[in-house]
């Protein structure tokens, strides 16, 4: 039985699917058991006497330098809760730095919670809403566009080529001129996860999901050229042509294509017809989160602090190490032996590092 829990507003809801199923091995590809799954974990919490803390997303530049944004509430120097949160986390390699990073908008400067991050190097750094740190300084660079909705997450191969994502079926993309245009996406679904990657031709597949409870939706959805193609839409049983959740995705093109949410979901080819799940059941828990370094070596995070690492012949669970009471991962980042999973802990926000 797959046990969900989300945040909103600081508030948990748990609630359990009807589907019961037992965990079993999957079958995979037969890959070589040529990674190691022994890794250290060690967990960080943050704020949770002044409000409801939490870590949305999370990037890895390297060991020394990592950074992870949300929102977290403190109390101000008079003892009295800081209505203005820290929104950026950055570490150097021993400590967290807790920042308040402003977005400007006509000369004022507004603190609040910021939902997503993308890095391509130390020097050049996006965050929701334009912000961007150049190694020396943040920046706002304004999104010359209409995107009422938080960025939920970011992809792209320079900040020239970066796509953003967010409620409401919203897609946008930056180009070399600078300038955003907004995509049409055809749905009206949250965007929750983008992922892209090369195949051996050099040729970039991407690809957004998006799910809702409340009315009921989920879509998978292909970007090519800046135009946006649905890939599959609206479970519907006994075919399940798409998982009945779609929180987040990650794929090695042409290979092996992941989808999480209740379950992990994989097929080989995006023209399967079928997303096959029996032999990946392998928690309990909801599925937030799936990144990885290559097709044996893959993590999820999902709810109460579950995180999985396969190593090409079977799954691994972390939960006795790295769980949470009530809360949830939501943020996920992998580099080299270095994994990186943010989230909360009603009321704290958490961050969670890895190292194999």
């Amino acid at each position: 039985m797959k046990y969900f829990l989300f945040s909103s507003t600081g508030m948990f809801l748990l609630f359990a699917t009807l589907s019961c199923h037992s965990p079993t091995a999957p079958n995979g590809n037969n890959l070589s058991d040529t990674t190691s799954s022994n890794f250290t974990w060690q967990m960080f919490t943050f704020g949770g006497n002044a409000g409801s803390s939490s870590f949305h997303d999370v990037a890895i530049i390297d060991e020394n330098n990592i950074w992870a944004v949300g929102e977290v509430y403190l109390d101000s120097a008079d003892g009295n809760p800081d209505p203005f949160p820290y929104n950026v986390a950055r570490w150097d390699g021993s400590k967290w730095e807790l920042q308040k990073v402003p977005y400007y908008y006509q000369g004022q400067a507004f603190y609040s919670p910021i939902f997503s991050i993308y890095t391509f190097d130390s020097n050049d750094i996006w965050f929701e809403g334009g912000i961007h740190w150049d190694g020396k300084q943040f920046q706002t660079l304004p999104l010359n566009i209409d995107f009422p909705s938080h960025v939920n997450r970011m992809w792209g191969t320079s900040s020239s080529d970066l796509y953003i994502i967010g409620n409401g079926g919203l897609i946008a993309h930056r180009g070399t001129n600078g300038n955003w245009q907004k995509l049409a996406s055809g749905t009206g679904l949250p965007l929750l996860d983008i992922y892209g990657s090369s195949s051996l031709f050099g040729l970039y597949q991407i690809l957004v999901v998006g799910s809702n409870n409340y009315p009921p939706g989920n879509g998978i959805f292909s970007i090519q050229r800046n135009t946006v193609t649905e890939v599959s839409s609206d479970f519907d049983f006994p075919g399940n042509t798409i998982p009945p959740e779609s929180f987040g995705v990650w794929f090695v093109p042409g290979w092996q294509y992941y989808v999480v949410g209740d379950g992990i979901y994989e097929k080989q080819s995006l023209s399967d017809s079928t997303w096959k799940n029996a032999g990946l059941d392998i928690t309990r828990y909801a599925t937030t989160g799936i990144r990885g370094n290559g097709l044996n070596d893959v993590f999820v995070v999902g709810a109460f602090g579950e995180v999985l690492h396969y190593n090409g012949k079977r799954w691994t669970s972390y939960i006795n190490e790295t769980g949470l009471d009530n809360g949830s991962y939501s943020g996920l980042a992998v580099k080299g032996n270095l994994v990186v999973a943010t989230g909360a802990n009603n009321p704290q926000a958490v961050i969670l590092i890895g190292r194999r």
